[in-house]
């Protein structure tokens, strides 16, 4: 009886039992038809999966991950540091064959989204970004998951915006006329070919939302798959090249450097090579030349700012500038010259009939005047001194009888009072006073008659009317004191000769020098000098105008000719791109 009471209730006990388990198993069925099929599905995707391995059955096939760009912005374009700084959307997609799952089991969902730390994701790096830390480079959402079941796989999709500092090497030889090509590297860093393969999604990166950059012109953006084998590795590695084809907007530069720097360079031209002011003079003409050179130094400064220091080239706006420097230092240099010709004119010495010559026909090529004094057929030309001859004979005169001066004061054998003035400017007074013996008296007598000679011949030339224009138009510098200088003569009685030892003939020659061809005399050597003056204003003026003319004619050629080589370059490297041509860049 106890055995089969037992028997019983362990019965209904399992009886009991059965039944809750039945009921509970319903009530979790019931309980699990309540909970969303996208959040089932995700739980059973990430149920067993792990997302740091290779998401392929088979290890050794590779992730074929597929790569474009869309470009938004270039934000900078640093010269100095040479570096591109640019917006874009970047979407890869690849496919995994863990996540994998029957959209008929899951109410035909085929597209879900997930956070991209949930999954696996190719380590995709940008080689020549200055940026190393990934957070600051892109912004990584969330994935979409789209299930192939021809494939047994899900396609992914990450879709992200970047902001990529990437380096370029820029070429600056025609700067501002330049056009630059810069090149993103993109592969695994950890992959090689055999784990991770990229392909490019198209040959064209996407500029539909292109907003366009202020200082350049985006010609045109391409996508390029290479093969590249490193030393450090035994496989090939699948990279991607992103180029870019640039080319600068030179308005900015055209307004603020070349243009500004023609202007400078052309005024202080027109200022160097100007006839001089009223006054004559032209020293000023220095002091703008040393501050023009320091306008175009800071000039050159706000360029060497834009450029990377290098000294592989020199950049075309580098040229110009240097070019207009050199033109303004010459400048400089020609006006010193010219400003010593025209004060060599101050001395009284005239040119010669060969440089006249040479400026004559230097005059007609500049369109310079020409002095009246120097043409022929002119009043002026038939009314100017004698040019050569009788300045000789009279400087040498000068000479001699300033030595007879000092010849008289040695030998002091006459009074002070009894001198005989010969020249107030030259030789002052001759003293005939201390005269101590017969020798001296002999050697006064000697020199004396010879003096007297050549002022006779002075004199003779000095009143002729008309002047033999065969002689040169010029003076040796040893003559200039007495260019400067005039021979006058007073007659008085207390300066008589008195001396018994001298000859009388030789003391009256002394007394009665003929005023009227000694007034005549140094009325030539005034206008001489004046006329003197003239010719060395005229040579500066032709040496003035000719220089403008070689200065003007080199700034042309170096302003246009600069200029329209970087424009050639210019436009011909911008259809050799759109072309499709072989325009390549070294980096």
């Amino acid at each position: 009886m106890t055995f089969i009471t037992t028997v019983i209730l362990y019965f209904k006990f399992f009886t009991i039992l059965g039944t809750v388990d039945v009921s509970l198993a319903d009530s979790s069925k019931e309980k699990w038809k309540q909970i969303p099929t996208q959040l089932r599905l995700v739980e059973d995707l990430l149920e067993t999966y792990d997302k740091k391995s290779k998401p392929t059955w088979n290890n050794n096939d590779p992730v074929n991950v597929t790569f474009s760009m869309d470009l938004y912005q270039i934000l900078e374009l640093n010269e100095p540091q040479q570096y591109i700084l640019l917006n874009a959307w970047i979407i890869e997609s690849w496919y995994d064959e863990f996540l994998f799952w029957n959209p008929l089991a899951y109410d035909n969902i085929s597209e879900i989204r997930l956070p991209h730390e949930n999954i696996w994701l190719p380590d995709t790096t940008l080689y020549n970004s200055l940026v190393m830390k990934d957070d600051d480079t892109r912004r990584l959402l969330n994935a979409k998951l789209t299930t192939i079941p021809e494939k047994k796989a899900v396609h992914i999709q990450l879709l992200y915006p970047t902001i990529y500092k990437f380096s370029c090497l820029l070429n600056l030889k025609y700067f501002p006329f330049d056009t630059q090509v810069c090149t993103m590297v993109f592969s695994s860093w950890t992959y090689d070919k055999e784990g991770i393969d990229y392909y490019p999604k198209s040959e064209n990166i996407g500029t539909t939302n292109y907003l366009e950059n202020e200082g350049w012109y985006l010609i045109k953006a391409t996508s390029k798959r290479i093969e590249k084998k490193y030393k450090c590795c035994p496989n090939k590695y699948a990279i991607l090249h992103l180029t870019f084809f640039l080319r600068r907007k030179p308005l900015f530069y055209l307004v603020n450097l070349i243009i500004p720097t023609s202007i400078i360079t052309l005024i202080a031209l027109v200022g160097f090579f100007t006839t001089s002011s009223a006054s004559g003079e032209r020293e000023e003409k220095v002091s703008l030349g040393i501050t023009t050179l320091l306008s175009m130094s800071i000039l050159m400064l706000m360029v060497s700012d834009q450029m990377p220091t290098t000294s592989t080239f020199i950049p075309l706006i580098g040229w110009f500038i240097l070019g207009m420097i050199i033109i303004i230092s010459m400048g400089t240099l020609a006006s010193s010259v010219i400003i010593t010709v025209q004060k060599k004119g101050h001395i009284g010495e005239r040119l010669s009939k060969g440089v006249v010559n040479v400026l004559t026909i230097l005059a007609k090529i500049s369109f310079t005047y020409i002095p009246l004094h120097l043409q022929e057929g002119t009043p002026e030309y038939d009314e100017a001194p004698p040019l050569k001859l009788a300045y000789r004979t009279s400087a040498k005169l000068q000479r001699d009888l300033s030595s007879l001066n000092k010849l008289f004061e040695e030998n002091s054998l006459y009074n002070k009072s009894q001198s005989c003035d010969i020249n107030d400017d030259s030789i002052e007074k001759i003293n005939l006073d201390k005269l101590s013996d017969e020798k001296n008296i002999d050697k006064f007598n000697k020199n004396f008659d010879l003096h007297m000679n050549n002022y006779e011949s002075v004199s003779k030339s000095t009143t002729m009317p008309i002047i033999d224009r065969n002689i040169s138009h010029s003076f040796v510098n040893s003559y200039v004191p007495f260019a400067e200088s005039e021979i006058t003569t007073e007659r008085s009685d207390s300066n008589t000769l008195n001396t018994p030892n001298l000859n009388r003939e030789k003391r009256d020659n002394i007394t009665t020098l003929d005023a009227e061809n000694l007034e005549t005399f140094n009325k030539n050597l005034r206008i001489s000098r004046r006329l003197a003056i003239k010719e060395y204003e005229w040579f500066a003026t032709v040496l003035e105008r000719l220089c403008f003319i070689i200065f003007v004619s080199f700034f042309f050629i170096i302003t246009i000719g600069l200029n329209a080589v970087g424009y050639y370059f210019w436009n011909k490297e911008y259809h050799d791109i759109l072309n499709g041509g072989n325009y390549t860049q070294k980096i």
